[in-house]
């Protein structure tokens, strides 16, 4: 009996030693498609042994672009919309270095990841030389500290990942004397599905501050705390966001102008669906507090709020108008013909709420503020194009509105004491109260407020 135990245990003392060695297939076999993914779509990818131990795999690999349109393209296929055109050019910038770590046992399927850039492309690194050295060799060092870097726990198996942005605080002076401070601070992530393409992701940042020196005196500032965002992607254009901001403040200073934006309790929430080829978006923002001066006006507001949805709108029409806004300027012909090839397809907007509880405009005291709705339904036509090459006010046929405009009245009072021109507004509107009412519809062309003609 104990020979055959001995066997036995034999047995099992190899197969256990024997794991390692047949190594982890599992987790190997999906870095190995992931890795063919990428160079199948403009990334080459360059391997090497990083320490690895009869337990335990350690690979680094370094990726660089070289094939920036089709990696725009694969990107945009995972994305709600299309990649911003920046993106390819700070891709083409930097070699990206990770290293991947992964236990050699079949029972474990956990990955160790810290992705990071590694180095400047060549050429983007003789760009910098000639343009601010000084500045070149601070990044240089900060590139081999790898102090941008995020780390992730990845398990394959569930398809979840966790893991935090390494801090920055770092001061960084360029040729002219000029300065920067970088923090970014207590930056933390959790998200499920696969690293390339998530289905949802969270984001938490205690703090991050962008503080500049420009030339002639000028200071910029952003600060920002406690930031959160969640994302969850469904599809191309179906996707859940939303992002909170507990402060936010920005401010701008040159010898001729000052301004400070500061806002609390910022959050934005965006539903986007599509469902055969039609696009359905909602929006909900909302703000706590918000002030804005420069060394002329001044604006706080409080409660503001701001509701809408957007129904039926053509995707393949949307996606073109994306396509031209980010190849050309906002006016271009290219991208007014895609705007216009959205109208023609038709849609319609409801904003449940636009409102402010209280404002307070040039060092006025606090008034109450204003509560709008607004229906707006844009009729489909195929001929729309035409039609604004004889007449731009053909527009106006195809377009529906319901407005309904309720202001309070010590507000409305202090706009027209501004002698902002609204006497042809004082014969349309209607009092209720403590508010001022106005009822505008369009129809058909033709306009009404109250239900007088325009």
């Amino acid at each position: 009996m104990s020979k055959k135990l001995l066997i036995i245990g034999a047995v099992i003392v190899a197969v256990l030693a024997g794991l390692p060695l047949v190594g982890n297939m599992g987790v190997k076999k999906i870095t190995e498609e992931r890795i063919s993914m990428l160079e199948a779509n403009g990334i080459k990818v360059d391997q090497s042994d990083n320490g690895s131990s009869y337990m335990t795999t350690k690979e680094h690999y370094e990726f660089t672009l070289e094939d920036a349109t089709a990696f725009k393209h694969y990107l945009s296929t995972l994305s709600q919309a299309q990649v911003p055109a920046y993106l390819s050019t700070m891709l083409d910038d930097v070699v990206m270095g990770a290293d991947v770590e992964y236990s050699n046992l079949l029972i474990s399927s956990d990955i160790m990841i810290d992705l990071y850039p590694v180095a400047f492309s060549q050429e983007a690194g003789e760009r910098m030389k000639t343009e601010d050295s000084k500045l070149y060799e601070q990044m240089v060092v900060m590139l081999e500290n790898r102090e941008f870097m995020y780390h992730m726990e990845y398990d394959i198996s569930g398809e979840r990942f966790k893991g935090n942005i390494k801090d920055i605080d770092k001061t960084i002076t360029f040729e002219d004397g000029r300065t920067a401070q970088i923090v970014f601070e207590k930056a933390t992530f959790t998200g499920k599905g696969t690293l390339v393409e998530p289905k949802s992701v969270d984001l938490n940042v205690n703090k991050a501050n962008l503080d500049f020196s420009l030339p002639d005196d000028t200071k910029m500032k952003l600060m920002m705390e406690d930031l959160s965002s969640q994302s969850v992607f469904s599809a191309k254009n179906s996707f859940d966001l939303t992002y909170k901001v507990k402060r936010l403040n920005f401010q701008f200073h040159d010898n001729t102008s000052t301004l400070e934006v500061s806002t609390t309790d910022l959050e934005t929430t965006s539903i986007s669906v599509t469902t055969d080829g039609k696009l359905k978006t909602s929006v909900d923002a909302s703000v706590k507090a918000f002030s804005m001066h420069d060394q002329n006006n001044s604006v706080a507001l409080v409660d503001f709020t701001f509701t809408m949805d957007a129904d039926n709108i053509d995707e393949a029409a949307y996606e073109a108008f994306q396509k031209a806004s980010e190849q050309s300027a906002a006016g271009s012909q290219y991208t007014m013909l895609a705007a216009v090839g959205v109208v023609s397809k038709g849609f319609k907007v409801d904003i449940e709420k636009l409102s402010v509880e209280k404002i307070a405009i040039n060092g006025s005291k606090m008034m109450d503020g204003f509560n709008h709705t607004i229906k707006i339904d844009v009729k489909k036509d195929e001929n729309l194009m035409q039609k604004l090459q004889v007449s731009p006010m053909a527009l106006l046929q195809n377009i529906d509105i319901d407005a309904k405009l309720n202001f309070a009245s010590e507000f409305y009072a202090y706009m027209k004491a501004q002698g902002n021109n609204l006497t042809m507004a004082d014969s349309f509107a209607k009092i209720d109260g403590d508010d001022v009412l106005f009822d505008i519809i369009l129809k058909d062309g033709k306009v009404s407020v109250n239900g007088k003609s325009l």
